[in-house]
């Protein structure tokens, strides 16, 4: 039995503390929402997040980051990648010294373009031996009600990410180590993007076709980038990066995919943004992306096109026509020649 502490009670973390609780460790969860805790106990479910998925009475909940953080043997780091930073700056004075630290943010920072990993290690320097980033096909929901899901769990120290592995793994949800951190990190925040995309494509019915061919094409996209970063190619073959694009393209509870078929359903994304409690990561990492991708250099037609629909409001009908007007190429173009 272990302590953890999950910081941050969106759905992942309600999911991710149930799911602890499931497997015998003692659950504090911390919420930046000041009426949440008291209202988890009240009704036994977290419905501003999750409705409707009972939330065992084991599991403490608090406002108070100390408190959550007191004799933690894994605290993890689960807000949107917007809030991390804050959340890591009110965090670093409560940390235990020698726990890790896994963070299951996706996405870029808009700000400064850097990775959930470069954020942890400026806001967090004395523990950046302990920092874990966590990506793979794992819906919180299907978490939360015991439901099988592989993840990958990739640190700078492979014995502090075996020690996290060991605390979460299980027959359920299986955790697979990785030394490859941006590939982890970069597959889980730009596979966001393509969903929205392929969102919009089966709202438009273009065809299971249309949406295989945008996976593949939005995984070459990912490979690039990666590959011009520093990660290993063969990671965007595995859970953070096949895995993880299956599932948010495909799965009916991806907030990416949903954003993209209301939009091709006529609805503005501002719109549908502002209605929602949760965050669909795709809209928030767009233009990051695409600042990264110009930045970088690296080709990736697919993000510049959900940008310019979700940020310019550029038509949906001809930003998809722009795509499957453009030229000829060889399938590997842009990735074996990346240096």
């Amino acid at each position: 039995m272990a302590n953890v502490t999950i910081i941050g009670a969106g759905a992942f973390g309600t999911a991710l503390a149930i799911y602890n609780h499931r497997q015998g460790h003692q659950v504090c969860v911390w919420a930046f929402e000041k009426d949440l805790p008291e209202s988890v106990r009240a009704e036994g479910e977290n419905k501003q997040y999750l409705a409707d998925v009972k939330v065992p009475a084991g599991v403490a909940w608090t406002n108070d980051m100390g408190e959550a953080c007191k004799g933690a043997d894994l605290v993890m780091i689960v807000v949107p990648s917007a809030h991390v930073r804050m959340t890591a700056r009110a965090l670093k004075d409560h940390l235990p010294s020698d726990a890790p630290i896994v963070s299951t943010a996706k996405g870029v920072e808009t700000e400064t373009l850097a990775l959930m990993s470069d954020v942890l290690r400026q806001e967090l320097p004395h523990h950046r031996s302990d920092l874990c980033y966590m990506s793979g096909p794992s819906f919180a929901r299907e978490v939360a009600m015991g439901r099988p899901a592989d993840v990958a769990l990739a640190g700078a120290d492979n014995a502090k990410a075996r020690q996290a592995q060991e605390i979460l793994h299980s027959a359920s949800f299986r955790v697979y180590t990785s030394v490859d951190i941006i590939g982890v990190e970069l597959g889980g925040a730009l596979k966001n993007v393509v969903a929205v995309a392929c969102g919009a494509s089966d709202g438009l019915n273009m065809g299971a076709s249309a949406r295989a061919s945008l996976m593949t094409r939005g995984l070459a996209e990912i490979t690039r980038m990666g590959v011009t970063m520093g990660a290993n190619p063969l990671t965007f073959l595995g859970l953070a990066g096949v895995g993880d694009l299956i599932l948010t393209c495909t799965g009916d509870l991806s907030r990416n995919r949903t954003l993209g078929m209301r939009i091709a359903k006529g609805e503005k994304a501002s719109d549908i943004v502002a209605g929602q409690a949760a965050v669909a990561e795709g809209y928030a990492s767009a233009p990051a992306v695409n600042a990264l991708a110009e930045k970088m250099d690296v080709d990736m037609p697919i993000s510049r096109a959900v940008y310019r629909v979700l940020y310019e409001d550029a038509n949906l009908v001809t930003e998809a026509a722009h795509l499957m007007s453009r030229e000829s190429k060889d399938e590997l173009m842009g990735i074996l020649d990346v240096k």
